[in-house]
C-alpha cells in the first residue's frame, strides 16, 4: 500500500482523508437523527436549533485554535497557502469548543436540561470513521506516531516504521463505545453523565497517546521549542515535554472529573 491513499472514482482522484471525513459527518449525523427518534428529547425546536448553532460555531473555532496551537508552523504557511487553514484542526479542540458553544447558546436561550448524551455515539462513530481517513493518509496527515520496532508499526510513507496512532485510537474508541453501552444499561446516570464520561475518557486518551507522537511541546519555565513542520519526515522525531494539546487534555480531565462528582441541585446524586 502506498500513502497517501487516493480513491479513483468515476474519473476523479479523491484523497482517502476527504472521503472518510465526509463519510464521518454524514454517518454521524444520520445516526444522531435515528437516535433522536428512538429517544425524543424534551427540548423544543428553538432550543435545539440554538444548541446546534452553538455547537457548530464553537467546534469550528475550537478546532482551529487548538489546531494552530498544536501545529504553529501552519499559521506561518497561511500567508502563502490558504489551504493551511484547512489543515489546522483538532478533534479535541472541536469537542471542547463545541461544548462551550452549546453551553453559551443554552444559557442565552434559557435551556437548562443537559443535551450531550444523545451525541455520544454519533460522535464516537464519526471519529472512528474519520480516523480511518487519517490512517490511510499516512505520515503527511500529521497524526501518526514516532518511529518504533513495535509489532504494529509500519511504514506510513516515509520509509520509517511508525506507531499507527490513528489505528490505536480506532481500537480505543470501539472499546469505549462498548464500555459506555454497558454502564448506560447497568447504572443509573444523571442526564449528561454519559457525555461527561465520554469526554473524560477521550481527554485522558489524548493525553496518553500524544507521548507516542512527534508534536510541538512546551516546557514549564522554558521558551517554546523550535517549531518544525510536522508534515515532513525529518520533523517526525520525539520531543520532550508536554504538548499544548496534552495541557488542554489535562484541563479537560480535571473539569469533567469535577463535573461528574458534583451533586445534582435539588436532590441527591442520581435522581
Amino acid at each position: 500500500m502506498s500513502f497517501p491513499v487516493v480513491f479513483h472514482i468515476l474519473g476523479l482522484a479523491l484523497p482517502a482523508h476527504a472521503v472518510f471525513e465526509a463519510l464521518a459527518y454524514a454517518v454521524g449525523f444520520r445516526l444522531y437523527l435515528w437516535l433522536r427518534k428512538q429517544s425524543p428529547d424534551p427540548i423544543d425546536d428553538q432550543g435545539r436549533l440554538a444548541a446546534l448553532i452553538g455547537a457548530i460555531a464553537g467546534a469550528g473555532l475550537g478546532s482551529k485554535l487548538l489546531g494552530f496551537a498544536e501545529h504553529p508552523e501552519l499559521w506561518a504557511q497561511t500567508a502563502v497557502n490558504l489551504a493551511a487553514v484547512l489543515s489546522a484542526k483538532s478533534i479535541l479542540g472541536g469537542l471542547l469548543g463545541g461544548l462551550i458553544g452549546v453551553e453559551i447558546a443554552k444559557k442565552a436561550g434559557g435551556v437548562t436540561r443537559s443535551t450531550g448524551d444523545l451525541y455520544v455515539f454519533p460522535l464516537l462513530t464519526a471519529i472512528i470513521i474519520g480516523r480511518v481517513g487519517c490512517l490511510l493518509t499516512g505520515v503527511s496527515d500529521g497524526t501518526w506516531g514516532d518511529a518504533t520496532h513495535f509489532i504494529l508499526g509500519f511504514d506510513a510513507g516515509d520509509g520509517v516504521k511508525r506507531h499507527p496512532t490513528p489505528l490505536y485510537e480506532i481500537l480505543f474508541l470501539a472499546d469505549l463505545a462498548l464500555f459506555l453501552r454497558l454502564i448506560r444499561r447497568r447504572l443509573t446516570l444523571r442526564p449528561g453523565d454519559l457525555f461527561r464520561v465520554f469526554m473524560l475518557a477521550y481527554c485522558a486518551w489524548r493525553f496518553v497517546i500524544e507521548f507516542l507522537k512527534p508534536v510541538t511541546t512546551y516546557s514549564i519555565g522554558n521558551d517554546l521549542n523550535s517549531v518544525q513542520n510536522i508534515a515532513t519526515p525529518e520533523a517526525l522525531t520525539a520531543r520532550p515535554g508536554l504538548s499544548i494539546l496534552q495541557l488542554v487534555a489535562l484541563a479537560g480531565c480535571a473539569a469533567f472529573a469535577v463535573w461528574l462528582r458534583r451533586p445534582k441541585r435539588g436532590g441527591p446524586r442520581g435522581e
